[in-house]
């Protein structure tokens, strides 16, 4: 089965691009990616849609490669944004009232948010220290490939456990495109409330 990606990633992609970049860059950078995703851009993208994983892959690997010295910079960049889109206020809202852990311990729901394929699980390993992690293939058809897991849950949580009143740091520490069964994440902070 190929696992899909939730359509407002395309959008928001393209319109930070746009926006950071210009149409004109964006334009050369569609011409110049896989027929594959060409195809999904020439369709209508709802936010709510699923767009086909190997597409996702495609953009993302096609536009950070060819724009960005560090493509894994120019994805963290993107992704801190997509944070920051993201986190509604009613989000920000219930995470302000929350905790660190209080997110962390849904991490499965934020994955399963944007990708179909894949789990994510977390676990405390001692007052603010967790672990996190990504179970699923190392086939980018399947699900999100070495750009995404190595840069999208870092920025993302960082941002909500920010909003949830800590000073922390996730880091990706074990890739599973890299060998490794699974994606592993170490969060660390000190809480400021």
């Amino acid at each position: 089965m190929t696992g899909r990606a939730k359509g407002l990633l395309f959008t928001y992609l393209r319109d930070w691009v746009v926006d950071t970049r210009g149409q004109g860059v964006w334009d050369e950078e569609l011409a110049a990616a896989p027929s594959h995703v060409r195809e999904v851009y020439d369709g209508i993208i709802l936010a709510s849609s699923w767009q086909p994983m190997k597409a996702w892959n495609g953009i993302v690997d096609s536009y950070f490669g060819n724009r960005y010295p560090d493509p894994n910079a120019g994805m963290a960049e993107f992704c801190a944004h997509l944070g920051e889109r993201e986190l509604t206020t009613l989000v920000r809202l219930v995470l302000k009232m929350g905790s660190p852990e209080f997110m962390l311990k849904r991490t499965g729901f934020l994955w399963k948010r944007y990708f179909s394929a894949g789990t994510f699980g977390a676990e405390e390993i001692d007052k603010g220290h967790w672990r996190l992690w990504l179970e699923c293939s190392a086939d980018p058809d399947h699900t999100a490939g070495p750009l995404t897991c190595t840069n999208g849950p870092a920025p993302w949580l960082e941002r909500g456990m920010a909003l949830a009143g800590a000073d922390g740091t996730v880091r990706h520490v074990e890739c599973r495109y890299s060998g490794s069964p699974r994606c592993e994440y170490v969060a660390r902070w000190k809480s400021t409330k």
